[in-house]
């Protein structure tokens, strides 16, 4: 049996993600309007006046869900644009039926250009007697106040008949506000409290909830829109968008772990605008409040060269400057359950065993150069297999340190070039006959001013005889970073659907995440992010969705 504030929890978000996909289906072979090609509009969410600024998330969608649809059209084939419309099909359809709305009709008539939700706070009743109950707050901006009122009217008078409620008509600080009590302590209902306020209609899991949002708009230093580090992150922000969210970090990771209060209070943040793009999305993000505060410019004006040594079947690349500051960024920025730094880890660890080293302590602060670092599918083993491009010398050390262990190192020819192996020489049997065979544990060479360490002759063969098949000579590749700011300090890129069954395998969260996304990650070919350097206490960044399958 599900708790009361279970019930809440789902109606509340249920009614968000329906207002914001289930009108999308409409306007997939219309024309799409002009701010699709200038990336969205340029207003900033008006509901927030409604949330706290301890809120420990918001999101907030700046146009009216029945245009979403049109972003299919930005897709170039059919093909890729059904794909997304039976996606939107499947998650609309369940979503009504969870919130019992009977028809998309019945919102389209009065929704506006403006939809938030938020959550509130940890534990909005602070009663340790009855469990952790949050507070949910979903503001949407209407058209017609008048149709609003009807559409709750007839809401509120079906929940209250079926599910054996009174329906409560109150007044607070003037507004009129609605919502239901069971008949008996036994009834579940789904509660929602409402009211609607000007331009607004407020939806929330409880009446003190509620009661909260109206009060924040009244008395200003309690709202987010007078937060000073979210005013700072959104005057940053480039102006075109389609939808803003906002993370109070300790409060969000509080409330997905279900805590009522914070363990760790301090004030860090991370704010995200949403724009279009003609082959996807890009997320432009605000962290605030992280440990380094130092104003850092951009390392990088153009790509690295690094990147003409990884082969363009890579699935996981990062290439930038200063590699042990990329390395302690994701593993301390984000946190160590991060699957960026464990997969990367995986793949370079057999070298690591055999040579009894740490590269992330012993090898990456030498690396203040450029760099390359990538896994490849080996499609004998479908292990991956892994490649490092760097511009230091590092391989007289590693050479020693293989020696040290035990490991022949000895020079061979490839194709026209001369390569250096890393070997172990091992016993076999097979038939009862033993053999020696030598097991390659890694092989490198030099190209112009780059070293090229991998475990595989093959990916090094391949990098050798076909100097064109790169990352940097990628249309795929190029047309991503191309969305991306020029001045940056590098990129983390991925392939998703050949990368996938990877990180599945080792972090089953990722396929939790991808199936709350899936009308995102049925249709994501590649991710590609990239960081800007800190300005003004904020570290910036860009992530760019590729949906177009080119």
């Amino acid at each position: 049996m599900k708790s009361r504030s279970s019930l809440s929890k789902i109606v509340i978000i249920s009614l968000g993600a329906i207002l914001v996909v289930v009108l999308s289906v409409g306007l997939f072979s219309g024309k799409y309007p002009n701010y699709i090609n200038k990336g969205g509009v340029k207003n900033n969410p008006q509901g927030i006046v409604f949330v706290p600024k301890r809120s420990p998330l918001m999101v907030s969608l700046l146009i009216n869900p029945d245009k979403l649809g049109v972003i299919a059209n930005l897709l170039p084939s059919n093909d890729e644009q059904k794909r997304v419309l039976r996606s939107i099909e499947q998650l609309r359809t369940k979503l009504l039926t969870q919130a019992q709305v009977d028809s998309e009709a019945d919102l389209s008539s009065w929704l506006g250009e403006e939809i938030t939700f938020a959550v509130t706070s940890l534990d909005y009743d602070r009663n340790p007697d009855n469990g952790i109950k949050s507070g949910y707050l979903l503001v949407v901006k209407n058209k017609s106040a008048d149709l609003a009122r009807e559409f709750l009217q007839t809401y509120y008078t079906k929940q209250a008949v079926s599910n054996s409620a009174q329906l409560i008509l109150d007044e607070y600080k003037g507004v009129k506000l609605v919502y239901q009590q069971p008949l008996t302590a036994e009834t579940e209902i789904k509660q929602v409290a409402a009211a609607v306020v000007g331009d607004f209609v407020l939806f929330a899991n409880d009446i003190q909830v509620l009661k909260e949002a109206l009060n924040n708009a009244q008395a200003i230093d309690l709202n987010l829109a007078h937060d000073l580090a979210y005013q700072s992150s959104i005057e940053s922000l480039p102006q075109e968008k389609v939808s803003i969210a906002y993370f109070n970090l300790p409060s969000t990771s509080a409330w997905i772990t279900n805590q009522g209060e914070v363990s760790n209070p301090q004030p860090q943040s991370l704010t995200l605008s949403l724009a279009l793009n003609p082959q996807g999305l890009v997320t432009h993000s605000r962290l605030f409040g992280m440990s380094e505060a130092q104003n850092q410019s951009p390392k990088l004006t153009t790509p690295p060269q690094t990147l003409a040594y990884i082969p363009d079947n890579s699935i996981f690349t990062v290439a930038g400057v200063d590699l042990q500051r990329f390395w302690q960024d994701i593993q301390t920025g984000l946190n160590n359950n991060n699957p960026l730094p464990q997969l990367l880890s995986n793949g370079i660890h057999p070298l690591e065993e055999s040579l009894a080293i740490d590269f992330a302590e012993d090898i990456f602060p030498q690396v203040t150069g450029e760099y390359g670092l990538s896994l490849s599918i080996n499609k004998q083993t479908q292990d991956l297999d892994w490649l490092f491009v760097n511009a230091n010398t590092l391989t007289d050390k590693l050479d020693n340190l293989a020696k040290e262990r035990g490991l022949s190192v000895g020079t061979l020819p490839l194709e026209d070039k001369t390569i250096t192996a890393w070997t172990k020489l091992v016993t076999t049997s097979d038939n009862n006959f033993s053999r020696l065979e030598a097991q390659v544990k890694g092989v490198y060479t030099q190209e112009e001013s780059y070293e090229i360490l991998t475990n595989s002759v093959n990916v090094l063969s391949g990098i050798l005889s076909n100097p064109t098949n790169n990352l940097l000579e990628s249309e795929e590749f190029r047309s991503s970073i191309s969305a991306l700011p020029t001045e940056n300090d590098g990129y983390l890129y991925l392939q998703w659907q050949p990368l996938k069954p990877y990180l599945v395998k080792k972090f089953p969260i990722v396929k939790i995440a991808e199936l709350g996304f899936k009308p995102l990650f049925d249709n994501l070919q590649s991710l590609t992010i990239t960081s800007e350097g800190v300005e003004n206490g904020m570290q910036k960044g860009t992530i760019f969705f590729n949906l177009s399958s080119r």
